[in-house]
């Protein structure tokens, strides 16, 4: 039993911080554009392409068409 519950927590350790890394979203605002958005989370608003690549299905053809209170995953 002692093993298991070792190996349990060490298990438990590694996915919580490769899920903290790999979850990091933003939710929309009212104002907000994918350059605002990467220049306020990223330092570079130039870098909102790789947020649209990452978020194309949910926001569409139009990399202006985001909403508030959609949640975009960021790189």
């Amino acid at each position: 039993k002692g093993a298991k519950t070792a190996g349990a927590s060490g298990i438990n350790k590694k996915p919580r911080a490769d899920m903290k890394e790999k979850s990091k979203t933003y939710t929309v605002k009212p104002g907000d554009s994918l350059s605002k958005i990467a220049k306020l989370e990223l330092g570079d608003s130039s870098k909102w392409n790789q947020i649209y690549t990452l978020n194309r299905q949910a926001i569409g053809n139009n990399p202006n068409a985001i909403k508030p209170g959609q949640k975009l995953v960021l790189p």
